[in-house]
């Protein structure tokens, strides 16, 4: 198992990717700290493992709080006995976040608050754990439309995900020399419970299904799987790099969309 005896915190832990990568990542062997934005949505995520949970603790934080983020750090470390790689995946998508014109500062300013502020704010407490170590693995969730803008307008999320991007490679370079890795894996669209609304009718799919040369969305169980391999020895070399998951979207020029799902 590439994860045995790995000590893993994963923030968004109760999402559709949150689940998936938890539940990979103890298959792997990993232990696992499961960070939410409360102490019942960790305890949800924790439930909804397959497998017993005995090698699992929970931790909660507001991520736009920094006191509580550190708190949440050192809870995750104390449970685990020490800290071998993080996966820092929560985010949020707000509903008024449209064009540059129409999304609203405050929608703005939460959005860059949670998906950048809060992974700096992870990554501030938990690397002088894997320092003091001089090892570790780092990944975090980007996206597909940190390299193709989405074709439904989403500014403030597209330009968290672009910066999420930027500090990754930041960090990798500036601990490179601490055999601290730090990579992203950017998912194209996913079938989750979370994303379901934005295909549930045909009209909705097709109309998406266009964007995405492989027909049909991707898994959480594709996206664990690269998070995992990342966070393993296997991939003991790769630094700084961003792997798109994305069914070929931001490959394609044009979609010759004769072919493909009729439903997601």
């Amino acid at each position: 198992m590439p994860l045995t005896g790995k000590k893993i915190l994963v923030t968004g832990a109760n999402g559709g990717l949150g689940r998936a990568i938890a539940a990979l990542a103890q298959a792997q062997g990993a232990s696992l700290a499961l960070c939410e934005r409360t102490a019942d949505l960790a305890q949800a995520a924790k439930d909804a493992l397959p497998m017993p949970a005995e090698n699992v603790s929970c931790a909660h934080a507001n991520l736009r709080d920094g006191d509580a983020v550190a708190a949440m750090v050192e809870s995750a470390v104390a449970a685990l006995g020490g800290l071998d790689g993080v996966v820092n995946n929560a985010a949020m998508l707000a509903d008024e976040d449209t064009t540059p014109v129409e999304t609203p500062l405050d929608s703005w300013q939460a959005t860059l608050d949670v998906n950048v502020t809060g992974a700096f704010l992870v990554y501030k407490h938990a690397l002088p754990h894997l320092i003091k170590q001089q090892s570790g693995s780092l990944v975090t969730l980007s996206s597909v439309v940190a390299h193709s803008a989405s074709a439904t307008a989403q500014i403030a999320y597209t330009t968290s995900k672009g910066a999420l991007e930027a500090m990754t490679r930041e960090i990798a370079i500036a601990h490179a020399r601490d055999n601290i890795r730090a990579n992203c894996v950017a998912p194209g669209p996913v079938l989750t419970e979370r994303t379901a609304r934005y295909f549930d009718t045909p009209e909705k799919w097709a109309t998406r299904r266009q964007h995405i040369p492989m027909g049909r969305l991707g898994r959480p169980e594709e996206i664990a799987a690269s998070v995992c391999f990342l966070l393993s020895d296997g991939a003991g070399w790769q630094t700084g790099s961003i792997m798109r998951v994305d069914g070929g979207i931001s490959a394609a020029y044009l979609v010759d969309d004769t072919k493909g799902s009729d439903t997601p």
